[in-house]
C-alpha cells in the first residue's frame, strides 16, 4: 500500500487538493463568487483530476523506468514493487476511471464539449510519458502547463463569468497569477530535475536541454526563467503594498525571498545533491505561494 501511494506521488495530489479546496470553499466563499458546481459536482472533478494525475504519474514510472534505474534505483517501485504489466493495468483502471468521472461531469452539466477538458491532459500525459519528456525543453513546458492547467480548471468550469462583479475580477485575477506562478516553479523545478538526472539520460540517448548544451548552459536559461515569478511577486508587492499589508507582507517573506535565495543557491550549485536540494527548495516555494491565498482571504 505504501508503495502504491509512493507510486502516484500522494504528497502531489494532496497538493492538488489543497488548491482546490483554497479556491472553491475559502477563495471563493471569502470573495462571495458564485459557483456553477455543486458539491457533489465539485467532488466528481476532484475525483477526475486525482485520477487522470495519478494514472500520469504511473504512466511516466512505466516509460522511465531504465531511465530510474540508473539515476534514482533507491526509488524505483515498478519492477520493484509491481510488475510492469500490474503497473501497465493499474494505469489503465485508473486513467479509465478518471475519464468516465470526467465526462460524467461533462453530462451532467449539459457541457459534454468540456469532456476534452478531461481527455486531453490525460492523452498529453501518455504522449509525455512515450515522446516528449525526451525532447529537450517541450517536455517541461508541457508538464508545467498541465500543472497550471489544475488552477485554471475551477475558473473554466466553476466561475459563472456572465457575473461581472469587482470582485469576481479579483478572483480570476488571483487565480491567472497564481496560475503564471505555478507554471514557470514548476518549468524551473522540470529542468533542475533534468540536469539531477543528466548522467543516466546521455546513457540512454535522450535529448534533454542539459545533454544537449551542458549543465552550466542550461543553469543560465534556469536563472533567466527565474526572472518571470520573481517579476509577478515584486509587481504585486509593489502594487498592492498600501491595500494588501499582510498579503503583501506574506509575499515578500514567504515567497519573494526564498525565491532570492534558490537563486543564489542555482548560481553557486555544482554537484546532484546541490541541484537535489534546489528542487526540494522550489517544492516548498510552491507550497507556500499556493497558501496566499488563505493568507487573502483572510484579510479580505
Amino acid at each position: 500500500m505504501v508503495a502504491f501511494f509512493n507510486l502516484v506521488r500522494w504528497k502531489n495530489l494532496l497538493l492538488i487538493v489543497y488548491i482546490q479546496l483554497l479556491l472553491k470553499f475559502v477563495l471563493f466563499s471569502s470573495f462571495n463568487i458564485v459557483s456553477n458546481l455543486s458539491l457533489i459536482q465539485f467532488i466528481l472533478l476532484l475525483v477526475s483530476l486525482l485520477c487522470i494525475t495519478a494514472a500520469g504519474y504511473i504512466i511516466n514510472d512505466i516509460f522511465d523506468l531504465k531511465s530510474d534505474l540508473l539515476n534514482k534505483p533507491e526509488k524505483v517501485i515498478v519492477s520493484k514493487y509491481f510488475s510492469k504489466e500490474k503497473s501497465q493495468q493499474l494505469y489503465k483502471w485508473i486513467n479509465s476511471i478518471g475519464i468516465i468521472t470526467g465526462i460524467g461531469l461533462a453530462l451532467n452539466l449539459n457541457k459534454p464539449s468540456i469532456s476534452l477538458v478531461f481527455i486531453g491532459p490525460s492523452l498529453l500525459l501518455n504522449l509525455y510519458s512515450k515522446k516528449l519528456k525526451s525532447l529537450p525543453i517541450i517536455g517541461n513546458i508541457v508538464v508545467s502547463l498541465l500543472i497550471s492547467f489544475c488552477i485554471l480548471i475551477l475558473f473554466i468550469l466553476d466561475i459563472n463569468t456572465s457575473i461581472k462583479s469587482y470582485d469576481q475580477r479579483i478572483v480570476i485575477s488571483i487565480i491567472f497569477m497564481l496560475s503564471f506562478f505555478a507554471f514557470f516553479i514548476n518549468l524551473i523545478r522540470e529542468i533542475i530535475k533534468d540536469i539531477e538526472d543528466v548522467n543516466g539520460d546521455y546513457k540512454l540517448n535522450m535529448k534533454t536541454l542539459p545533454i544537449l548544451i551542458g549543465r552550466n548552459r542550461t543553469k543560465i536559461i534556469v536563472l533567466f526563467l527565474t526572472i518571470f515569478p520573481i517579476g509577478l511577486l515584486s509587481y504585486i508587492i509593489i502594487k498592492y503594498s498600501t491595500t494588501y499589508n499582510a498579503v503583501t507582507f506574506y509575499l515578500l517573506f514567504f515567497s519573494l525571498l526564498p525565491m532570492l535565495f534558490t537563486v543564489l543557491k542555482i548560481k553557486s550549485a555544482k554537484s546532484i545533491k546541490n541541484y537535489k536540494t534546489i528542487s526540494t527548495y522550489l517544492k516548498i516555494i510552491m507550497l507556500l505561494g499556493i497558501t496566499t491565498l488563505l493568507v487573502i482571504s483572510i484579510n479580505n
